[in-house]
Order: structure tokens, then C-alpha cells, then sequence
């Protein structure tokens, strides 16, 4: 005892204990191995380091346990016929109760002999009623129909109640519909709750009719058809090597033109095209096109119907887009709209938040049981990014270089009247390959560029030399692109080499010339740049007025001219534009691009007809997208009528500016790019929400030019349930590592602690959002994708649990349901 009190004193001169901290020695242990003894908890009455741990890992192994003791005994029920596994029997904590095995052990990840697909435990009512075992309290109504009772003030019968005199004498609607008005009585509030209901209503009637129109809906494209043919052909699976796969898989296939032996991803890129395979082209239609007064290619079914100007569609004339845009203005700006939309907003992120409390470690268990699937090997979609800029900045310098070393005396640009050998270039502003670096280059835009969208635009030319980015970053240029040609094949190689990034490249058609189309295609067929990871979309800069400044075109209509006539000559006739028709069918939608922050001044009452839009001023946004979303329509139409794919529009929308261009992207518009202005405007986020349209945000782009990272809306998005996607936007000035698409993923999670769940499903979004055939998405994410809620969804391919799921597709059928 004496030595034992030594003992006692001698820790007391390192630790001041304190009454019934310790009580004996034998609980004085130390420290775990990697602790340093200062690290290590103090036990106290209430608590225990020790415990704690022990408790945690118990709960970890239960939920293994449960997971592996379930998958056996289904797998026995569905006469498997293999062997069930030799594991340690699962031991139950008497703590855990019977009524709690919904949400922490029972982890009910069932594999179905059908579709291989994993499904999580569900929480009762949500998703599949035949799972629901607990019958105290009944759960098998929706959430949908306690929703309906909580606006009808009735009682619901399944649930417990409590009588309160004061409620149902004065009554209380905030708590059903979510708006907190304040108002004297009943009838008020509800005669304004209809009036809300009806407006939203109207502005989702309004973008439906325009999507229709279009034909920019589910499957309206016929490349979406199962039938399609996607040439060159995309990857077999790797596993489809294994003698495992069964007959019943056949259906999985993507449709397939038999060829030669297959090339490895990432070698040879463009060696599996043959311009032959595509030859010969379709023949010529029987319907015309001509260009109206209104600015408008129509389609007509023939030569008598255009002498009867009878169009094959009806393109909602400038008249009545405006009419219905400000409509859609008019319900944004509403008070009480705003207020309601405001409030269900904030709902919908409170309510994100007590899903992920409840259910966070339910998450986890989940995704433990899916096998080989994680963050990195599920698929994920770049949904918008720049082609010019798709490489870093340290790539582009090997790349440039590298051919300094090889090709110094290659003619590489016309310039004065003379030709320049790529020596020569380098030499006439004073640099040489040793000389060039990060630094020299000076092409990224993180301290410079901050609400200076014009510096922004400079930093796409290395060194500051608008010339190298004509030979380095130019389709159209002396040596007829050949140099970003071959850049584009090696970030095609990385690309496939990664197999489970793609990109949606965005490459310019300015409208100067009727004769860009032709080029870009034969750029693109000559140079064989196809790969199975990547689609392109075309973007159409706003810069009427520097045309018209440099006097190269006298109106607006010059530019619709150039940006569509080749498409309906390609349309009509493919034989005429043979490599654009080719060039067409990896082409999935339109963009358009510039800086939104500039001050859009209207000088027209009435906004003329492009032919007559001869100023130096430049149209509106609103001006622009109307045109382009006329012409996609009618092309769509003719285009589905033959058999082509059909094109979406795009638009980068809200990074800056005014709010009326999210109201346009409303009407117009497949999805968007940045729509940071969503959060200055609620009902329109809510429309967003409603409505599901996909929104591609860029936080470190933005974080760089106009909102800092800390402020960017994505999380709030996200949380609320908005369709949101990561994209890089410009890699070449934002990015620092050679896969800018993870960078951006790795940067979010950092900053705003996502979990590998969110991510999972952030990526699950790119894909939908995207172009890609439907049969590629099945491929990616499950036969069955399109189909909502849990249904569509296949743990086994995106690796997102089916209660995340669940509460999302719930989640939206409570507020369609008002």
C-alpha cells in the first residue's frame, strides 16, 4: 500500500487527479499505442475513453454482421444455391431495441436474382410497403396522404393526437403549407394559397409548353432510342472477358456495328474510326426550309405548303416569348410568392438535415455492402467545361515545348505577308523553350481576375501572345489545327485511361462566316477525335457588336444565318455537308456564352426583327436565347422526322447580370451552367426544384471571377435537393493537377464536408444531366435509371443507397403534391 501511494503521488505530479477520477491503480493504463499521453481523455464520472471506443466498434461490427447474416439468409431463399459463408454468429446488444432495427441493424441490403441491384433498408412507408415489418404505429400511408391531412386539419389515423383547444379555435396553416402569412383568417390565407398554387403552376405550364415544342424532354431525341447506333462503339465492359456472364445480360448491350478487334483506351485515340463506316450518307428530304421574316428557319412538308406558308411547326412568334416572360417575371417578383417559395425552401434544406442525422450511419452500412463500387470508379460527368481550356497549364507547357524541340522550323503562321516558322514566333517576342514556364505562361486567373471578366478573357493567351494561342489553341489556323488536334488526343488518352471521367466539351461557331461549320467538322473527322468519354456542344459567344464595330456584318440576322443554314442544308441534304452530318451525331446541344455582368441597356420599346437590328448596341440576353431556342426547335423537328439526333440548349445562365436571364433559361432551356443568381431569386430556385433542371456548377471557377468560395450557393442547392452537378468550366486557368474533375469534386468535399454518399450522388446527377445516348446511361447507371425514386436506382452501379434515394423522390412528391 505504501508503494502504491508512491505511486499514486508520482502520477499526481504529471495529472492532478481529482476526487473519483481514479479509483484504483489497476485503472491507471497506458496510453493506446500512436498516443502521446497528453492526447489521452480523462476519465470522469460521465465519462469513459475507453468505453466509448469499445461501444463504437461494437456498433460498427453489428452492422457488418447484420448485413452479411441477411444477404446469407436471402441468398438462401432464393435458392442461390451456393454455400452460405462460415461467420461468427451475430451478437445482439441487449441496448438495442426492437423497435430500433429499421434504422440501425437492419440493414436489409437484399440482392435480387434479377437485376443484381443492392437495395438498403428503407424507412418504413417510404419507398417499398412490403419491407414495412412494424405495425405499431401503422406507416403504410405516405408521407404524401399525413400531408394532405395536416392542410385538410384533419386527424390523421395512424397517428397519435393531442387535443388542443387553442389550435383548432384559431387554427394554424403554417405548419401544413409551409407559408407563414399572416393573416386574420382562414379563408384569406387559403384563397391566397390558391393564388400561390396557380402561379407556380403557370410558370410550370409555360416551360412545359416551350420544352414540348423543342422536343427537349425525356427521350424526345432519337439517339435516346435502345436501337441507336453509337459509332465508333463503346468499350465492352471488362467483366464481359469472365465466362460469368449469363445470356440474360444480352439486353444490356449498347446497340453495335461489328468491326475490327477493339483498341485499348487510352492508345491509338481515333484508330477505331473509319470515315467509310459512315458512308454513304442519307439521301435528301422532300421537305424545304426557308428563312422567315422573323428571323426564323421554318420546315415545310413541300414546295406547295411554303407557298402557303404552312411551317410543319408553330415557333411561338418574339411577341409572344416576351409575353410569357414576363409573366414568368411578373409571379418571380409576387410578395406572397416569394414568401412561400422562400419558406419551402428553407424547409426543404431543414429537412435534408434531419434526414442526414437520422440516417447518416444507415448510409454508410449501406454502401459497405456494395462491392467494388466507391467514389472513384463511378461514373462522372464534366457538364461543362471549355475545350480550348481543357488542359492544365503544366500539360500545355510540355506540350508547347515539346514541339519547340521538335519542330522549330515547321510554318506555323501567315502573319504581314510572310510565313513564321515556330523558331521564329518564339524569337520575335524574345523567348526560348528554357525561358518558358508556369509562371511565363501566365495563364491562371486565381488573384487578377475578380470581377474583371475582360482580364479573365486575356488570360487565354500564353505569355500574353494572342499568336500562340492562334497556332496552340485555334482550329482555324495555318496549319488547320493540327497542334490542338494533338493536345486533344492526349487529354482524350488520360481521359479513357481514368474510364470513369467523361466531358461534355464546349467548342466555339462564332456566326462570322457561313463556311465555320465545315471546318470545325472536318477538324474534328480528319483529326479522328472520337473517344467513348467525350460529347460536344456548341457554344455561340454574344459579340454582335464587335462584328458590327469591325464592320464585318450589317445586322443580327447575318449571324442566325451563318449559325444555321449549314445545319438545315446538313439536314436536308447530308450528301452536301457529308463530314458535318458525321460531325452532328456527337453533338448533343447548344451553348451560348459572354460575359453576363454587362449592362444590357434597352433603347426599344419594341425589340426589332434581327434584319432590322442594325445598332452597335448588342441584343439582350433574352434576345439571344429566343432566336437560338426558335431555330433548335425547328431543326429538332425536321431532324427527328429523318431519324437524326436532336440538340438541347444549354446556356450558360445566372453567373452574373440580371436575374431576368434565369426567367429566359426557364422558358428556353434544358438545364443551365453556374445559376448563381438562383439564390437572389427563390421561386425560380423553386421552379428549379420542381422541375428538376439541372444546373452545372463551377465554385472554383466562380471563386476566381465573381463569387468567393465560401459564399457559393452549391451546398444550399444541394441540400435542398436541387438536380446540381460539379464541372471544372476552364482547367486550363483554374486547375492544378491533371485530373481538374476530381480536383473539383476533392476541393467541395474539403470545403464543405460532403460525404462519399454526397459525392456518389453528385456524380449520378452529371450523368443524367448529360448528352450521352440512353444507352450508354444504362450502361453507367442501371437499366432501369429513368425511372424515379428507387426504382431507378442500382447501388451496385452508383454506389448511392436507396433510403438517400428514397427521401429525395418522397421529398419531391410532397411538394409536387401541393
Amino acid at each position: 500500500m505504501r508503494r502504491a501511494s508512491k505511486d499514486l503521488e508520482a502520477l499526481g505530479a504529471k495529472t492532478p487527479i481529482r476526487p473519483g477520477q481514479i479509483d484504483t491503480i489497476e485503472e491507471v493504463e497506458p496510453p493506446p499505442e500512436g498516443y502521446l499521453r497528453r492526447d489521452r481523455q480523462i476519465r470522469t464520472p460521465h465519462y469513459n475513453e475507453r468505453q466509448e471506443r469499445q461501444t463504437s466498434h461494437i456498433e460498427a461490427r453489428q452492422f457488418y454482421q447484420n448485413q452479411q447474416q441477411r444477404q446469407n439468409t436471402l441468398d438462401e431463399a432464393n435458392g442461390s444455391g451456393s454455400p452460405p459463408a462460415h461467420r461468427s454468429p451475430t451478437k445482439t446488444s441487449a441496448s438495442i431495441h426492437v423497435g430500433d432495427d429499421i434504422r440501425r441493424t437492419d440493414s436489409q441490403s437484399n440482392h435480387s436474382g434479377q437485376d443484381g441491384a443492392y437495395r438498403s433498408a428503407l424507412p418504413v412507408g417510404l419507398s417499398d410497403p412490403n419491407n414495412a415489418r412494424i405495425h405499431s404505429p401503422d406507416m403504410s400511408n405516405t408521407y404524401v396522404d399525413a400531408d394532405k391531412a395536416a392542410r385538410a386539419h384533419t386527424l390523421h389515423p395512424t397517428l397519435p393526437h393531442e387535443a388542443k383547444p387553442l389550435l383548432a379555435r384559431e387554427g394554424i396553416h403554417g405548419a401544413g403549407a409551409g407559408v407563414g402569412i399572416e393573416s386574420a383568417n382562414d379563408s384569406s390565407v387559403t384563397s391566397e394559397l390558391n393564388a400561390i398554387y396557380t402561379n407556380i403552376q403557370r410558370v410550370l405550364d409555360i416551360r412545359h409548353k416551350y420544352i414540348r415544342l423543342s422536343l427537349q424532354g425525356p427521350f424526345d431525341n432519337p439517339a435516346d432510342d435502345p436501337s441507336w447506333n453509337v459509332y465508333p462503339p463503346m468499350p465492352e465492359p471488362v467483366w464481359q472477358g469472365n465466362k460469368e456472364r449469363t445470356n440474360g445480360d444480352a439486353e444490356n448491350d449498347i446497340p453495335q456495328t461489328p468491326t475490327k478487334k477493339p483498341r485499348k483506351m487510352g492508345y491509338d485515340i481515333g484508330e477505331d474510326f473509319d470515315i467509310n463506316d459512315c458512308l454513304p450518307v442519307p439521301g435528301a428530304s422532300e421537305m424545304t426550309y426557308q428563312l422567315d421574316d422573323a428571323g426564323i428557319f421554318q420546315v415545310y412538308e413541300n414546295s406547295k405548303s411554303l407557298e402557303l406558308a404552312e411551317p410543319i411547326v408553330h415557333i411561338p412568334d418574339i411577341r409572344e416569348f416576351y409575353m410569357d416572360l414576363d409573366a414568368v417575371l411578373g409571379i418571380s417578383s409576387d410578395g406572397p410568392s416569394k414568401s412561400f417559395a422562400y419558406r419551402r425552401l428553407q424547409y426543404l434544406e431543414g429537412k435534408f438535415n434531419l434526414y442526414v442525422l437520422l440516417n447518416e450511419y444507415q448510409e454508410i452500412a449501406d454502401t459497405k455492402a456494395v462491392p467494388h463500387r466507391d467514389f472513384y470508379n463511378v461514373r462522372k460527368v464534366d457538364t461543362h467545361v471549355h475545350h480550348s481550356a481543357c488542359m492544365n497549364q503544366k500539360h500545355l507547357l510540355r506540350f508547347i515545348k515539346s514541339k519547340m524541340k521538335k519542330s522549330p522550323d515547321e510554318v506555323v503562321l501567315f502573319r504581314d505577308g510572310k510565313e513564321l516558322t515556330l523558331k521564329e514566333v518564339f524569337e520575335s517576342i524574345n523567348l526560348t523553350a528554357y525561358d518558358l514556364s508556369i509562371d511565363t505562361l501566365d495563364m491562371h486567373a486565381h488573384t487578377d481576375s475578380f470581377h474583371r471578366f475582360d482580364k479573365f478573357n486575356l488570360k487565354y493567351n500564353p505569355v500574353g501572345e494572342s499568336r500562340l494561342r492562334t497556332i496552340f489553341l485555334k482550329t482555324d489556323n495555318h496549319i488547320k489545327g493540327r497542334y490542338l488536334a494533338e493536345i486533344t488526343k492526349e487529354v482524350m488518352s488520360d481521359l479513357e485511361s481514368s474510364k470513369y471521367q467523361m466531358v461534355e466539351w464546349r467548342i466555339s461557331i462564332y456566326g462570322r462566316s457561313l463556311d465555320e461549320w465545315d471546318k470545325l467538322a472536318a477538324w474534328v473527322v480528319d483529326n479522328k477525335l472520337y473517344s467513348p468519354n467525350v460529347r460536344w456542344i456548341i457554344q455561340i459567344p454574344r459579340l454582335y457588336d464587335v462584328y458590327k464595330e469591325n464592320q464585318t456584318m450589317q445586322s443580327f440576322e447575318e449571324i442566325i444565318i451563318n449559325v444555321f443554314r449549314p445545319l438545315f442544308e446538313a439536314t436536308h441534304n447530308p450528301a452536301s455537308h457529308p463530314k458535318l452530318h458525321i460531325f452532328l451525331q456527337r453533338v448533343i446541344g447548344f451553348d451560348s456564352v459572354d460575359d453576363e455582368s454587362k449592362v444590357e441597356r434597352r433603347i426599344y420599346r419594341k425589340f426589332p426583327l434581327p434584319k432590322m437590328w442594325n445598332t452597335k448596341q448588342n441584343p439582350p440576353y433574352s434576345y439571344w436565347i429566343y432566336y437560338i431556342f426558335a431555330n433548335v426547335a425547328s431543326l429538332n423537328v425536321w431532324r427527328k422526322q429523318r431519324g437524326f439526333n436532336t440538340f438541347l440548349l444549354r446556356p450558360h445562365c445566372g453567373e452574373a447580370g440580371d436575374t431576368d436571364h434565369l426567367a429566359a433559361a426557364v422558358l428556353c432551356c434544358h438545364s443551365i451552367c453556374h445559376g448563381l443568381l438562383l439564390r437572389k431569386v427563390p421561386l425560380l430556385q423553386y421552379i428549379f426544384y420542381l422541375d428538376q433542371i439541372g444546373v452545372a456548377m463551377s465554385p472554383l471557377s466562380n471563386n476566381a471571377l465573381f463569387l468567393a468560395y465560401e459564399r457559393n450557393p452549391f451546398l444550399q442547392y444541394f441540400r435542398r435537393g436541387l438536380n446540381v452537378s460539379l464541372s471544372t468550366d476552364d482547367p486550363l486557368q483554374f486547375a492544378f493537377t491533371k485530373e481538374p474533375l476530381i480536383e473539383e469534386y476533392a476541393v467541395a468535399a474539403q470545403i464543405y464536408k460532403l460525404t462519399a454518399i454526397d459525392m456518389c450522388e453528385l456524380a449520378k446527377h452529371s450523368v443524367i444531366q448529360s448528352g450521352f445516348e440512353h444507352s450508354v446511361k444504362q450502361r453507367w447507371l442501371g437499366n432501369n435509371y429513368h425511372l424515379p425514386g428507387v426504382a431507378g436506382n442500382d447501388m451496385a452501379k452508383v454506389n448511392l443507397p436507396n433510403i438517400r434515394e428514397a427521401f429525395r423522390h418522397e421529398t419531391w412528391l410532397q411538394e409536387v403534391a401541393m
